[in-house]
């Protein structure tokens, strides 16, 4: 189960009542899902500079916004495959303009190691994505491993909150994705494997 599926239980009255404050704005989800990358973008330009608090912030509201517009979809009765998949096709550039902005950061700071780092991780979650998109065309659910997305924003905020645990968390995020990737693909092997048995 990811932390997502763990957390929203625990917090859906406040969601509830979060959700009804904008429904009375009029927000819409695809407004709330666009605002949300706005919010990403600019965490990443705030990070590029170094201001890594303020930037663990703006994550903390930027991952706000993606948890709510779902719940306002349904909410609005505006649920629709589209809605899904633009949100996860925004969710993509969400998760760039974060990570290069920390890698903009450690290219004007001179640390190449870490701009690599950065730049692995950036793949790490764009693989995590796609392995879970594209083996759901052939299995029915291929959303385990612990590096989710919720998961990655939750320890990277935290991360940045707590800067001295940044660089650590970077390394901790590097394997973790591309573990949870590697484990995404044995899963579905299996379960293929298991399927073509039948």
């Amino acid at each position: 189960m990811s932390l997502r599926e763990t957390l929203y239980p625990k917090v859906e009255p406040i969601v509830t009542r979060i959700v009804s404050f904008l429904i009375s704005q009029g927000i819409s989800p695809v407004q709330l899902t666009l605002a949300g990358a706005a919010l990403s973008l600019l965490t990443g330009v705030i990070y590029a500079k170094g201001y890594f608090f303020l930037g663990g912030i703006m994550l903390i509201i930027a991952g706000a916004a993606d948890l709510l517009d779902g719940p306002l979809a349904r909410t609005t009765g505006k649920a629709s495959p589209f809605g899904a998949f633009l949100d996860s096709a925004v969710d993509r550039y969400s998760d760039f303009f974060v990570f290069a902005g920390l890698s903009a950061h450690f290219v004007r700071t001179g640390e190449i190691f870490w701009f690599l780092v950065t730049l692995g991780i950036i793949l790490g979650t764009f693989v995590v994505s796609y392995t879970k998109a594209r083996s759901e065309n052939f299995i029915k659910n291929c959303g385990i491993g612990f590096f989710g997305r919720s998961e990655r924003i939750l320890i990277l905020a935290a991360a940045t909150l707590l800067s001295p645990l940044l660089k650590l968390a970077l390394l901790v995020l590097l394997f973790g994705t591309h573990a949870t990737a590697v484990q995404r693909i044995l899963h579905t092997k299996k379960a293929l494997a298991e399927t073509s048995r039948n």
